[in-house]
């Protein structure tokens, strides 16, 4: 690598975007371990179609023709760009994840309809580019009978490798009953299901707003890691002992706060508790985390620490955030050929089986 580890070193722990990296540092292929991003966003042609129709001012979606239409094509392109871009950027492989909100936005049928062609249109990239693509089937809690068989016709598709769900769907969270019947799929099908963060729920989308306060500034990641805390309070992993979660941006800060949580579920019990374990020990065991546009070394670190080397998985957040840039602040923390083959390959390849 022919830049300065010190000068690169100083970046990362300051958390900045300043350093910059050759690509030819960083090709595909070039280390003893392949890169796999694990949270890597596409729109499909429907989605997108719809996206259009159902943008208002509330709910600004990525369109062709919106605010952040330049979004639109990366997100669509599942084909030589891509592949161009991944090669020139030093990634081996990208999950394919359906773009927040994904299909939670719409109607119930629409929503099936559109996540049938978002998995199809998906599956048939992995097709192509079986080496380069696998991906998650998108599913609409809306109807939860009809995901479950969504999940389960999408897993007999070429590189469907798990299920995601953006979050909230009309304000509502999985640790509902009525959306039990998912996990029990999920658990008997052995496929991890991936919670992806959107905007806040109801008034709280009002109240986390604005460029400091709202978004994946903020808001998104309380959003998500509020998610998973309702299914641990809910009992979801006592009832579902083997299911695998899998939540981006270093844990939606959960990692920090665990003993905080530990602690004060201790203190705020009432009578005996209702779960088997502490909240803590269901993150440890059934959760799993990627660095998806976390490029900070004392994040990375202390997650290490905290939940172990075989719980953290790298993932870009393209084309939310820049491959390149990621991949070099990865690269170049202080972590052995061995760490970085578990970051960047053997987790992955263990939690989806890829």
């Amino acid at each position: 690598m022919d830049v300065d580890r010190r000068t690169v070193l100083g970046s990362v722990a300051i958390g900045t975007a300043s350093a910059s990296f050759p690509k030819s540092a960083f090709a595909a292929g070039e280390k003893p371990y392949r890169r796999i991003a694990c949270e890597e966003g596409f729109l499909s042609p429907g989605v997108l179609a719809q996206n259009k129709i159902s943008s208002t001012s509330a709910l600004q979606l990525i369109s062709a023709d919106g605010p952040a239409a330049f979004l639109a094509g990366p997100l669509l392109d599942l084909g030589e760009g891509r592949i161009a871009a991944m090669d020139a950027d030093g990634i081996d492989m990208q999950l394919l994840l359906l773009s927040s909100p994904g299909v939670q936005a719409f109607d119930a049928a629409t929503a099936a309809s559109l996540a049938g062609e978002a998995n199809d249109y998906a599956s048939a990239a992995c097709a192509r580019y079986p080496s380069r693509f696998a991906a998650l089937a998108a599913l609409a809690p809306q109807d939860p009978a009809g995901a479950v068989r969504e999940l389960q016709r999408a897993a007999t598709l070429p590189g469907i490798k798990g299920a995601i769900v953006n979050s909230h769907t009309n304000g509502e969270y999985l640790d509902a009953t009525k959306y039990w019947l998912l996990f029990e799929a999920l658990e008997a099908m052995d496929l991890p299901l991936y919670i992806h963060p959107r905007e806040p729920a109801g008034s709280m989308n009002q109240i986390m707003a604005g460029p400091v306060v709202g978004g994946p500034a903020w808001a998104y990641a309380v959003e998500t890691g509020t998610h998973v805390l309702r299914l641990i309070q809910a009992g979801v992993f006592d009832r579902f002992p083997k299911l695998r979660v899998v939540i981006g941006h270093m844990g939606e800060a959960l990692p920090f706060w665990l003993p905080r949580i530990d602690n004060r579920y201790r203190f705020n019990l009432r009578g005996p508790s209702k779960l088997a374990r502490l909240p803590g020990d269901y993150i440890r065991e059934n959760v799993w985390i990627t660095t998806s546009g976390m490029n900070y070394w004392p994040q990375l670190e202390m997650t290490l620490k905290v939940l172990g080397p075989d719980r953290l998985l790298y993932a870009t957040d393209y084309p939310f955030e820049k491959q390149g840039e990621a991949v070099g602040f990865v690269e170049a923390m202080p972590l052995d050929a061995a760490q970085k083959k578990a970051l960047f390959e053997d987790n992955a390849t263990r939690v989806f089986k890829l």
